[in-house]
């Protein structure tokens, strides 16, 4: 060599943070993609519907509150009352809330990106107790109508105009100007009849388009849920699991049932004019999209440093071993090959699934690397020999892609087998007649 073993390393280490430049640029590339793939789902969402949110119907009840107020005469300073009314009205939830709905699925683009999206059919009923006009105590019932009151998160997506009805008689919408500020937006209200007799339930049908998502929030004291779909990879979230559940490659069927008790959060926010935006308390579905090749490709790249590092390293050695020198400018373009294959991987894989994206960059790679270290070193079998340990390391790394739950212990082991390798290579290596030599 002509250099001792301690300024080449000190020069590999230098040329591996000059590859950390095109590594950094590729994984910029990568958060660019995957930023514009999260504009075109956004986009999407706007215009067919986004992820949706059904909670109700309540029933808002007015009522007349009274209370005495007491008060300083600005002239006299001596202290008075009077009686303040106060228009309000209170929220009242079901004693049995019953949804069933069937999603029908596909995924959108726009170019290359894409995103799921579903038209449904929710059949809803909610069973009210005979006493829910009452008001609550020290208040009077309002000549006011009370209000049944449905929200969805995004009205965009009502494909059709929803049926509510109470037996066989058809509650009539609120028009937009007819419905009172507070209740806010993304509500759909009627006014319930004045002689409503005794315990009654409310049906509503809706055809509700959205995307990604679909959820519920649980206001009654009784609960249950069901929903099927015909995407094969749903997730459950929300408030909590569904009771039953069934996956397989047709779609899914979930089945939550739920009560006062568990959901007393959800029913809380809802007594300020059913308004409640807390969708953590949903019962929900999600409709998630497999492993993009972006997010594989982002994950591949961190182990970028690692591929680099164990090539240069092998490089180190087989100089030491036979004694035969390798430029720094050799080194970097090897590295440069290294790098390329990433951009390749970021590139196929947003129009082939990712293994063959993988499979692909890898040949390309290891096969400019083959040719190259043939001529460099001399010897095609030297050559394709450091190729086909890249190629192994790739492999390795592949599986370790696909190993999620054992990817730090797989990681560790090839870590320990490669210094262990060094280790027993280089245990007869005299590295002070190394030095002595190079300087």
């Amino acid at each position: 060599m002509a250099q001792s073993p301690l300024k080449k390393i000190l020069i590999i280490i230098g040329l591996m943070l000059v590859l950390v430049v095109p590594l950094l640029m590729i994984q910029a590339k990568i958060n660019e993609r995957q930023q514009r793939a999260m504009v075109v789902s956004a986009q999407i969402s706007n215009q067919y519907g986004g992820e949706q949110t059904l909670s109700g119907p309540v029933i808002l009840v007015p009522q007349v509150r009274r209370h005495e107020v007491v008060y300083t005469d600005k002239e006299t300073g001596e202290s008075r009352s009077r009686i303040e009314t106060r228009y309000e009205r209170i929220a009242r939830v079901p004693d049995t809330l019953t949804i069933d709905g069937e999603l029908r699925t596909e995924t959108l683009y726009r170019g290359i990106y894409g995103t799921p999206v579903y038209r449904s059919q929710l059949n809803v009923e909610a069973a009210f107790p005979a006493g829910w006009g009452e008001p609550q105590s020290s208040a009077f019932r309002d000549q006011r109508a009370a209000l049944l009151v449905l929200r969805v998160e995004d009205l965009r997506g009502l494909a059709e105009r929803p049926r509510l009805s109470i037996g066989d008689q058809t509650l009539t919408l609120l028009e937009p100007g007819e419905i009172p500020e507070s209740l806010g937006g993304n509500v759909l209200v009627a006014k319930l009849p004045d002689n409503l007799p005794g315990p009654f339930t409310v049906s509503v049908e809706l055809n509700l388009n959205g995307s990604r998502s679909l959820a519920a929030l649980p206001l009654a004291k009784e609960t249950s849920m069901t929903l099927r779909g015909d995407w094969p990879h749903p997730g459950f979230t929300g408030l909590l699991l569904p009771a039953e559940r069934q996956v397989g490659d047709d779609g899914f069927m979930g089945r939550w049932y739920t009560n006062s008790l568990a959901a007393a959060s959800a029913i809380s926010c809802a007594g300020d004019n059913a308004l409640c935006q807390d969708y953590q308390k949903a019962l929900r579905v999600d409709l998630v999209q497999p492993v993009t090749g972006l997010l594989s490709s982002e994950r591949a790249l961190k182990y970028s440093y690692l591929i680099v590092g164990l090539t240069f390293a092998a490089f180190f050695l087989f100089e030491v071993m036979r004694r035969m020198a390798v430029h720094p400018m050799q080194y970097l373009l090897v590295g440069l090959a290294l790098a390329m294959f990433y951009l390749l991987l970021v590139a196929l894989g947003e129009h082939v699934d990712f293994a063959w994206a993988y499979g692909i960059g890898g040949l390309a790679c290891v096969g400019v690397i083959g040719v190259y270290l043939s001529a460099v070193l001399r010897s095609a079998k030297a050559g394709w020999g450091f190729a086909g340990a890249q190629a192994l390391v790739l492999a390795l790394i592949y599986a370790i892609l696909n190993a999620e739950d054992y990817a730090l212990l797989m990681g560790s082991s090839l870590l320990f087998v490669t210094l262990a390798a060094v280790m027993v290579l280089t245990r007869h290596v005299d590295w002070s007649a190394a030095q002595t030599r190079g300087q």
